[in-house]
C-alpha cells in the first residue's frame, strides 16, 4: 500500500496545483447558477427559486465532468511520461489506474463540497436541510462512477482526446435531456419520456424529490445504480488497462 499511497499523492497533487482545473471545478459552476439563476428568476414559483434548481442541476453537470479530470490525469500528454515509469517498475497495474479514479474522486469531492457551502450560505440554495446527507450520498456515489467512467473509457479507446470528445458530446446530450438547464417537462410527454434515457435525469429527480417532497422512493434504486456501475466500470478499466498504452 507504501507504493500506491505514493502515486496517489502525487496524481491528487497534480489535480490541486493545476490552475485550470481547479477553476473548472470551483468557478465554472458558481458562475453557471449565478448567470443560469439570474435570467431565470421568477420563472420556478415561490416554492422552488431559480437558484434552488440550477444550484443542484449544475452540480449534477459538474459531477458528469469529473470523467474528464479523471482522463486528463491518466493519459494526457504530460501525464504519460511519469507514468510510463511506473509501468516499467514493481508495481501492481491496477494501483495506476486506480489510483486516479480515487484522485479525481478526492479532489471533485473537495471542490464542489466547496462549491455546494458557497450556494448554502451566499444565495441560500436549498439542499434538503435535514436531508441533505441524501442528497450529498447520492452525489459521491455518482461521482465516483464518473470518476472511474474517464479512466475506463481511456483504457478502451487508448486516447485521453478521444475520450473527452465522446464524453464531452455525450455529457451534454445527457444534461439537455435531463433538464440541467430546463425542465423538460413543458416539452411534451414523449419528450419527457426519452429524458429518462439520461442519467441526469435520474440524479435530479431523486435529489428533487427528496429535497421538496421528503420522497426517498428513488434513494435506493438510484444509489444502487451507481454501486453497480462503479464496480462494473473498476472491473472493466482492471481488465482492459494496457501498460504499452502508455507508448
Amino acid at each position: 500500500m507504501y507504493k500506491f499511497k505514493q502515486i496517489f499523492m502525487i496524481d491528487l497533487k497534480n489535480l490541486f496545483t493545476n490552475p485550470m482545473w481547479v477553476f473548472y471545478a470551483v468557478g465554472f459552476p458558481i458562475a453557471l447558477v449565478l448567470i443560469l439563476g439570474f435570467l431565470t428568476s421568477g420563472g420556478y414559483g415561490s416554492t422552488v427559486s431559480s437558484y434552488d434548481y440550477y444550484g443542484v442541476a449544475c452540480m449534477i453537470f459538474s459531477i458528469f465532468n469529473a470523467a474528464t479530470y479523471s482522463a486528463n490525469s491518466f493519459m494526457e500528454e504530460r501525464i504519460k511520461k511519469p507514468n510510463m515509469r511506473l509501468v516499467y517498475s514493481p508495481v501492481r497495474p491496477f494501483f495506476i489506474h486506480f489510483s486516479k479514479v480515487l484522485a479525481s474522486f478526492i479532489f471533485c469531492t473537495v471542490a464542489y463540497t466547496a462549491v455546494a457551502l458557497f450556494f448554502i450560505f451566499a444565495i441560500g440554495v436549498n439542499y434538503g436541510g435535514g436531508n441533505v446527507w441524501a442528497i450529498f450520498f447520492i452525489m459521491l456515489l455518482s461521482l465516483f462512477f464518473f470518476s472511474s467512467l474517464g479512466v475506463t473509457v481511456c483504457c478502451l479507446l487508448k486516447s485521453e482526446g478521444i475520450t473527452n470528445n465522446i464524453l464531452s458530446l455525450l455529457f451534454a446530450i445527457f444534461a439537455v435531456l435531463g433538464g440541467l438547464f430546463f425542465p423538460v417537462e413543458g416539452l411534451g410527454k414523449a419528450v419527457v419520456a426519452v429524458s429518462w434515457a439520461s442519467p441526469a435525469k435520474w440524479i435530479l429527480t431523486a435529489c428533487l424529490r427528496i429535497i421538496y417532497d421528503n420522497d426517498f422512493s428513488m434513494f435506493l434504486p438510484v444509489c444502487g445504480l451507481y454501486a453497480l456501475l462503479s464496480i462494473a466500470s473498476l472491473v472493466l478499466s482492471s481488465r482492459s488497462f494496457r501498460g504499452e498504452d502508455y507508448i
